[in-house]
C-alpha cells in the first residue's frame, strides 16, 4: 500500500533519515570537488533506501508544481541516477509525466558516442537534479551537457544544499532548490 504522501511530514521524516543515515560530522574526507571537510552528507544513504528514496521523489515532484514547462530531470551520473529514475516513475502517477536522463562523465567510446542517456530535444525545459550541492560542480557538469544538446535547465534541485560559500557564484548563475540545508541537517 502507497504511504499517503504529506508534504510537511515528508519533509521532516526525510530530515530524520539523512541525519540517521547520511550525515556523518567529526570527520576528514575529500569531497567530490576536491574541498577537504569535516563533515559529511552521503545521499547515497538515502536515496538507495526505500523509504528515503521515495521521500524525496515526491517532495522534488511537489517542488517542480512550479514548473510546468519542465518535461524531464536528470543529472550526473551516479549520485542523479537513482533520484531521476523514481520521479520518472512516480512522475506517472502525480500525472506530470516527467521523463528522466542520465549524465555521463564523459562521452561514451562506442555506440553514438552520447554524453546523456534519454531523449532530449532542442528547447526542451528540464530540472537538474542532485544528491549534494557543495560549490555546483556536477550539477554545472550536467548543465553543460544538456546546453550542449539545446536543451534549457530551469532549476537545480538537490536534496542537500551543504551550504558553501564557495557555491555563491553557482547559486548566483542558478536557480538552486534544495530539499533541506546544512544548517536544517544540523538542528541550527
Amino acid at each position: 500500500m502507497t504511504p499517503k504522501f504529506e508534504p510537511k511530514a515528508a519533509k521532516a521524516r526525510l530530515l530524520q533519515l539523512v541525519r540517521e543515515r547520511a550525515y556523518k560530522d567529526g570527520i576528514d574526507i575529500v569531497l567530490a570537488s576536491g574541498k577537504r571537510s569535516d563533515f559529511y552528507i552521503n545521499g547515497k544513504k538515502v536515496t538507495l533506501h526505500p523509504e528515503g528514496l521515495w521521500l524525496i521523489a515526491r517532495l522534488i515532484l511537489e517542488q517542480l508544481r512550479k514548473y510546468p514547462e519542465i518535461t524531464a530531470v536528470g543529472g550526473l551520473t551516479i549520485g542523479a541516477d537513482p533520484i531521476a529514475s523514481a520521479i520518472a516513475a512516480l512522475s506517472h502517477e502525480t500525472g506530470q509525466n516527467l521523463k528522466a536522463f542520465l549524465v555521463r562523465k564523459e562521452a561514451k567510446g562506442h555506440g553514438t558516442g552520447s554524453r546523456i542517456e534519454g531523449d532530449l530535444e532542442r528547447g526542451e525545459k528540464v530540472a537538474i537534479v542532485e544528491d549534494t550541492v557543495t560549490t555546483g560542480g556536477s550539477a554545472r557538469k550536467a548543465i553543460e551537457a544538456v546546453v550542449e544538446v539545446g536543451a534549457v535547465p530551469v532549476v537545480v534541485v538537490a536534496i542537500a544544499d551543504r551550504e558553501d560559500p564557495d557555491a555563491a557564484s553557482f547559486r548566483q548563475e542558478y536557480r538552486v532548490e534544495p530539499l533541506l540545508t546544512l544548517s536544517e541537517i544540523r538542528g541550527r
